[in-house]
């Protein structure tokens, strides 16, 4: 199969350098039909001009023997529409195509002399004819007059059924972490959509999404024209990952000079306090911001070159509230109100009080810088710290038409961002527990070429792209070491990443310390290359394409951690904070810095007919190839794990020179061919019904650092000792801190190491989708539809540890598997999942003053499986029997609506009311538009944290009664349904058998367009996000062991907040 890789890749290159004819890229749109004269009888070499009408650039096409024309490489825009044939009058019409339209204009030709024209009333195609695939456009006047909240598109993808999201907020309760871009469609994963920018692949392929988006660049919503997102892409030019395909286009310049200035500002004094401040009497947070940024276009020559220029600015300051639970003043001292165990004595301490020299000194150093309680309440400790967000982006696209219907185009775009999130106590102590907070640098440019060659109905285009990230990220205390000051020893004093103190976990206690995985860095670079052809004969539309990305360069430092980590978990005293104040951890952890330097590959082929057996009939068949090399890395610096090693103890496998499967330790997954079917029946001009059937693959599966075989011995020695269940002695003591030489290569215990390692048959994620539905174009400008849709998908990535204990006294508190090894993680490409959907959509286009447009998803994602690097129930209890981890998928959504509405005021010139005077000028010009949005409650799991059952999976209680309970925020499930377990059992309380809050929102906007002159204006404006001020709540605390179960701390929206504008442009 190796041969067949080398031969098909040898392939790619040559059509990349020699096609002779392509299909436009799914950015673009096109436009066929049917010529006919009088009778109804097809027009045969009829010529059909395509004209732009803001460049004046022409395509002209000749139809083929049964009448049809074909015309591609359209951008999104009005058109003027000619047909002309001998013996018949000209026919003339304007048309507006969307992004990545498969448009339909059959034309009847009338006879007469070519000297006169016909002109008919202009359209805008609403029903997609030509073409089975789900999706939604979202054009430039949702994009500039609807109140967006981040001002970027992941506002208005949630507006197309299927697609489930929250709004990005910097709140503790939200699910994005600082991350954009993270949608689920269809039941798919948020890492599992494609993003293309101006027709080329713009998806980030991190480790562990460092970028803070799954796109490479994002440019300004000022700078896109329109973009589409397809939710099922039965067509075979989709690839790269099964989820939605979201099609993004910038502005290209036209004949006319056209221009903008802007200036977006917030300022927390004109919003309204958060729900846990209020509640706990603290002041209102800070919120700064200024959005600001113009751009320009226009014609180089005019109908010849064409430019446009793009730069935007944000600088926010933004107070996040942070709640949690720090130990108490007597605490401290020892004093407990429930009693404490002894460990050297197995009895309880007199009193519940551990006595005072009994405490260990470095712990009490650390108590010593850490904050007392400062509010009422199990979490009894808030700060409001600021978040800073300051970014610049950069534009630059120049457009020249070649010919008839020919184009070269070059486009650039870069951005500089520098983000920091601080935690809950600032200073060496920070107080954060995920590597999304700290400081992080992020840069990027990228660059996109491409060329369109017209001969005739034949059109060759290629596109080439380069892209790179650099994401460094640090901890907030980054060389400011606080080792000393607590007398922590061990830990080698590294300048890369020394600063702040050893991580301390306290289950029931905010984490004290840095990120594990800080700091870290993540220096990305891809290529892509680009061709696909088209061939239009008779009935058929042939397409065929190649897309190669090589290469693909990751080098990475993504290590935990290099600075230590200690937890304690009620293991020997029966206390977490007993544990911590004896300095007893049941789990140490030390890593050294090594950076990995990762190489990857890809390449895919397609080949499609649309074909017409009717003329009411459309038939989309297709086949698409896709193949993505295993990573490999640079030095052949990977380790594996082989279970069957060593007359089945198991031992480390390590890279070579030699076949792909030698230098990765993964056999390459090289079947992956993804038939696509789909069928669209026209009943008449205003109603059809269509279908679907695709097979995807998933390219690139990312789960974070913990299946990178790179971090592996020789290279990284990531040292993790756990103590074992019902032991009575600590992995170490904390006033002695790491051994001298506990990172000494040579002095290694590999029962110690903690490993990486995954199946090395590793088949892609395949997920098989289908759907059927109807839509219905009611009158010139609305249409509505209904789909139900489905999915089944195998071969998910699920992380487990391959030495669980066995089965002791306990389930899990026997001996180890591989007695030899510590922790495996392991990925195995096992996990299955199923969604089940129905999608309502009703859309009014622009006219008469008003749009609008309402979307419902029904929807049921269920999966064993969770997402890694999202929101997550946590690994499977018992790793060995996965189904028993089946439930609602982390992102289950089951009721979606989502509403938006623009409308001008009917006053002033040219509106029904208030045409003239002084009314005019006060009541003309005035605009409202308004988004609704609603969600039903998302699924969680209810764990135990003291029940041990191996490293790295999730313990659970035993479920022993009805687990609804008040659903308030002081307590939203019954805690007393739910019983502890003894530490090491396998509880059978289900994963995600439980749901939390409902999300629901309105946004307004109120602005008004004053005419400065004959071309320029001004448009002043209001935005009101959340504007009855609604407290959307987080999750509950689930951990049933811990103090404040059941208890919502957070928010997963922003309170009520306004943004005032203005805008001038010409």
């Amino acid at each position: 199969m190796s041969r067949f890789i080398q031969r098909a890749s040898a392939m790619a290159a040559l059509l990349l350098v020699f096609a002779a004819t392509t299909y436009a890229q799914v950015d673009r749109a096109t436009l066929t039909g049917v010529v006919r004269d009088p009778s109804n009888a097809v027009v045969p070499k009829a010529k059909v001009t395509v004209t732009s009408i803001a460049t004046g650039v022409a395509s002209t096409v000749t139809t083929t023997s049964d009448g049809t024309y074909l015309v591609v490489n359209l951008a999104p825009g009005p058109y003027l529409i000619q047909a002309e044939a001998a013996g018949f009058q000209r026919y003339e019409q304007t048309v507006s195509v969307e992004i990545g339209a498969r448009s339909r204009l059959d034309m009847s030709l009338t006879v007469g002399a070519i000297s006169e024209t016909v002109k008919v009333e202009g359209v805008t195609p609403l029903l997609s004819t030509e073409s089975a695939v789900l999706g939604s456009v979202v054009d430039r006047n949702e994009v500039d007059k609807l109140p967006l909240a981040i001002r970027n598109w992941d506002d208005l993808l949630v507006m197309v059924p299927g697609v489930q999201s929250d709004r990005y907020t910097e709140q503790a309760g939200g699910t994005s972490a600082g991350r954009t871009g993270g949608v689920s469609v269809h039941g798919n994963r948020s890492l599992q959509n494609n993003f293309l920018l101006d027709g080329v692949a713009n998806n980030s392929f991190s480790t562990n999404v460092q970028e803070l988006t799954t796109q490479i660049s994002r440019p300004s919503v000022d700078a896109i024209d329109e973009f589409k997102v397809v939710t099922s892409p039965y067509a075979a030019e989709y690839g790269w990952s099964p989820g939605a395909a979201i099609i993004v286009n910038t502005k290209s310049g036209t004949n006319k000079f056209f221009g903008t200035a802007y200036d977006f500002f917030r300022d927390g004094k004109f919003d309204t306090i958060n729900y846990f401040a209020k509640a706990a009497n603290q002041p209102k947070a800070a919120n700064k911001q200024n959005q600001f940024g113009g751009n320009l276009g226009g014609p180089l020559m005019r109908n010849r070159a064409f430019f446009f220029v793009d730069y935007e600015g944000t600088r926010i300051k933004q107070g996040v509230l942070r709640t949690g639970t720090v130990m108490t003043a007597d605490q401290r001292r020892g004093v407990f109100t429930t009693p404490v165990r002894d460990p050297l004595t197995q009895q309880p301490f007199p009193n519940n009080t551990i006595p005072t020299e009994r405490i260990d000194p470095v712990a009490a150093r650390i108590m010593a810088l850490v904050p007392l309680p400062n509010t009422a309440g199990s979490n009894n400790f808030i700060r409001q710290p600021n978040v800073e967000d300051e970014s610049d982006r950069f534009l630059g696209r120049v457009d020249i038409p070649v010919g008839s219907g020919g184009q070269v185009f070059v486009r650039y775009i870069g951005s500089d961002r520098y983000r920091f999130v601080p935690g809950w106590f600032g200073g060496v102590l920070d107080g954060t527990s995920t590597s999304a907070w700290g400081k992080n640098y992020l840069k990027s440019h990228a660059v996109v070429a491409g060329w369109t060659k017209v001969l005739g109905n034949l059109v060759n285009e290629a596109r080439f792209s380069y892209a790179r990230g650099t994401n460094d990220g640090t901890q907030d205390p980054f060389g400011e070491s606080g080792m000393d000051q607590i007398g922590f020893r061990g830990v080698p004093n590294d300048p890369r990443v020394a600063g702040g103190i050893v991580g301390i976990d306290i289950d029931g206690h905010i984490r004290i310390g840095s990120p594990n995985f800080m700091p870290k860095f993540q220096h990305t670079s891809q290529y892509q290359w680009l061709n696909t052809l088209t061939w239009l004969r008779g009935r058929h539309q042939w397409k065929f394409g190649v897309d190669v990305m090589m290469p693909m360069t990751n080098e990475y430092f993504d290590v935990a951690p290099t600075r230590g980590n200690l937890r304690f978990q009620a293991t020997f005293t029966g206390n977490a904070f007993g544990d911590f104040l004896l300095g007893y951890p049941n789990r140490a952890e030390l890593t050294n810095v090594f950076v990995v330097t990762q190489k990857l590959w890809s390449t895919s082929f397609y080949v499609q007919d649309d074909w017409k057996p009717t003329d009411t009939l459309t038939l989309n068949l297709g086949l698409r190839y896709d193949f993505m090399t295993p990573a490999t890395e640079k030095d052949n610096r990977i380790a594996n794990f082989d279970p069957t090693a060593a007359g089945g103890a198991g031992g480390l496998v390590f890279a070579k020179d030699g076949s792909l499967a030698d230098r990765a330790l993964i056999n390459p997954d090289t079947n992956n061919f993804a038939p696509r079917i789909g069928a669209i029946y026209r009943f008449n001009d205003s109603t059809l019904i269509r279908g679907g059937y695709g097979v995807f693959y998933n390219q690139f599966d990312r789960i974070g650092s913990e299946d990178q075989l790179a971090l592996n011995p020789p290279g990284l020695r990531n040292i993790q000792v756990n103590s074992a269940s019902g032991s009575a002695v600590p992995v170490l003591f904390l006033r002695d801190g790491f051994p001298a030489n506990y990172l000494d290569p040579s002095n290694l215990v590999i029962r110690n190491l903690k490993l990486r390692a995954a199946f090395q048959d590793a088949p892609r994620t395949i997920v098989q989708q289908f759907g059927a539905g109807i839509e219905r174009q009611l009158g010139r400008d609305v249409v509505v539809s209904a789909d139900a849709v489905g999915s089944f998908t195998r071969n998910l990535a699920v992380l487990r540890n391959l030495n669980q204990p066995l089965p002791g006294t306990r389930d899990a508190n026997g001996a180890a598997p591989y007695s030899n090894f510590g922790n495996i993680q392991a990925r195995e490409m096992s996990g299955e999942a199923n969604y089940r959907g129905i999608d309502l959509s009703f859309e009014k286009r622009l006219s008469k003053g008003y749009s609008y447009r309402a979307s419902y998803t029904l929807g049921s994602s269920r999966d064993q499986a969770p997402e890694h690097l999202n929101a997550s129930s946590g690994r499977a209890q018992n790793t060995r029997d996965l189904n028993s981890w089946e439930g609602p998928s982390d992102f289950d959504i089951r009721h979606r609506f989502v509403a938006n509405v623009i409308a001008e005021l009917p006053f002033g010139e040219g509106k029904p009311m208030l045409q003239e005077g002084i009314a005019s000028q006060i009541f003309g010009g005035w605009l409202l538009s308004g988004i609704y949005s609603a969600r039903s409650g998302r699924a969680f799991t209810v764990t135990q944290g003291n029940n041990n059952v191996g490293a790295d999976q999730t313990g659970m209680p035993n479920l022993t009664g009805d687990p609804k309970g008040a659903q308030t925020v002081e307590q939203w499930f019954n805690r007393a349904a739910f019983t502890q377990v003894l530490s090491g059992t396998f509880g059978n309380a289900g994963r995600n058998i439980l749901r939390g809050p409902g999300w629901a929102t309105v946004d307004l906007s109120i602005q008004r367009r004053i005419s400065v002159t004959n071309r320029a204006n001004a448009t002043i404006r209001a935005d009101i996000f959340n504007v009855f001020n609604r407290a959307n709540f987080g999750l509950p605390a689930s951990n049933i062991a811990g103090a404040n179960a059941g208890v919502i701390s957070a928010l997963a929206g922003d309170p009520r907040v306004m943004q005032f504008s203005l805008r001038v442009g010409f």
